[in-house]
């Protein structure tokens, strides 16, 4: 895989990743990638994980709901909040993407470990930065 491939391929997942987080599909995201050990529970399957973290996901939103008396949400995927995404020598990346909402930036992010495996496949970790 090209550097460009991988970058193209990485920002495609990235999309499909934010875009999930953003329609609350949270079960979905167990098919886009791994969740960071930090999440999961002891006996907890990955999707089952992307669920809890969508339980403390649309808890923040609305403790800020009821703090700032308006409307929280994940925007939709925006290139522009993409950090660049570079592939390194041992075919790993590490970027991270700024979670808005109505353009504005949320206080925190997405880390993304992105890896290639068999040369073909891109298998991606994610973790939230508080």
């Amino acid at each position: 895989m090209t550097e460009q491939e991988f970058v193209t391929k990485a920002t495609d997942l990235t999309k499909q990743i934010v875009n999930a987080v953003a329609d609350k599909e949270y079960t979905k995201l167990a098919s886009l990638a791994q969740i960071d050990s930090s999440w999961v529970e002891e006996g907890q399957t990955q999707e089952e994980a992307f669920v809890s973290f969508g339980e403390w996901l649309d808890g923040q939103l609305a403790m800020w709901e009821e703090d700032e008396e308006r409307s929280f949400v994940i925007d939709h995927f925006d290139e522009s909040c993409l950090e660049e995404i570079v592939l390194e020598e041992d075919n790993t990346s590490f970027a991270t993407y700024n979670l808005t909402n109505a353009g504005e930036e949320l206080d925190f992010w997405f880390e993304l470990k992105y890896r290639i495996e068999n040369n073909e496949h891109i298998i991606v970790t994610l973790n939230v930065n508080i």
